[in-house]
């Protein structure tokens, strides 16, 4: 099995160097893609997302459908690993999901709507399949040089990966709590989370922290989204409301839960949330 890693944006810029200076404003003509993640179910097999063209050119855009889930890296960082030929271990939905159209052209100011029709195979287990939505957009810009002989051309390729989860039969998740070390300095809150998925879904959710000191006052609180497909170990970097000023302890708390404000309740999953606490002495 290969994989690759791909940012949740990729931009992919190739320019003449005396086009350099106007890749600022392309860039900046993007599709927008929404929904943002896209769920499927085995009674209806179909979903839909829009490309909207928010530029002033044409944009020629493609869709294709990988199999790939969230991970994190060894800073704890977290990145879209993308499986090339995924076994028949992995819950790939890649291969039997077309999108109608693949390829269109979208005008300026105009929206695209692209449906999704899945074609599982024959006796599919019940459980949840994934896939990424990889939407790639590019334009060419008009020729940058008047003179006969020298023309200079620069094409951007701007590319958007979407969740997709694709659900057949019972499905439940859970996740579980295997590391939380907390460290504090004057300004700052530091925390490594680690967290291993149950179930036979993703688990979607987020991971909410908050930091207060030896009278009880809050320093600090923060909520950030969070899914786990597999195994993630992330590190949590937050900036203080108020400086620490007191040698401590200071109690520092971790709620992981499935409250997703960006999703609708009826695509999150329920699972118990799962809660931890330290007390730390200030760095």
């Amino acid at each position: 099995m290969r994989a690759r890693s791909a940012l949740r944006f990729g931009i992919r810029a190739a320019a003449l160097a005396a086009a350099a200076a106007v890749l600022a404003p392309v860039i900046g003509d993007a599709v927008l893609v929404a929904p943002h993640a896209i769920f499927m179910n085995h009674r209806t097999r179909t979903g839909q997302m829009y490309l909207i063209n928010t530029g002033t050119l044409p944009e020629e855009v493609s869709v294709d459908l990988e199999y790939g889930y969230p991970a994190s890296d060894s800073e704890g960082g977290v990145y879209v690993r993308l499986v090339d030929h995924p076994d028949s271990s992995q819950p790939s939905a890649s291969s039997w999901i077309r999108a109608y159209p693949r390829r269109t052209v979208v005008a300026p100011g105009e929206r695209q709507l692209v449906r999704l029709l899945a074609e599982p195979p024959l006796g599919l287990p019940d459980g949840e399949y994934w896939s990424r939505v990889i939407v790639t957009s590019e334009q060419v810009r008009p020729a940058l040089a008047t003179d006969t002989s020298v023309r200079a051309g620069v094409n951007v390729q701007i590319r958007t990966i979407l969740s997709l989860q694709y659900r057949k039969g019972p499905v439940t998740t859970s996740v579980a709590m295997t590391e939380f070390r907390p460290e504090l300095t004057r300004d700052s809150l530091i925390a490594w989370v680690e967290l291993e998925r149950g179930g036979n879904a993703a688990y979607l959710g987020s991971v909410a922290l908050d930091v207060r000191d030896p009278q009880g006052r809050a320093l600090g609180n923060w909520t950030t989204p969070i899914a786990v497909y597999y195994h993630v170990r992330r590190r949590f970097a937050f900036a203080l409301d108020s400086a620490a000023t007191l040698s401590g302890p200071y109690a520092v708390r971790v709620r992981v839960s499935t409250d997703r404000e960006d999703l609708a309740a009826s695509d999150v999953l329920p699972a118990p949330p799962v809660v931890d606490s330290a007390v730390v002495q200030l760095h």
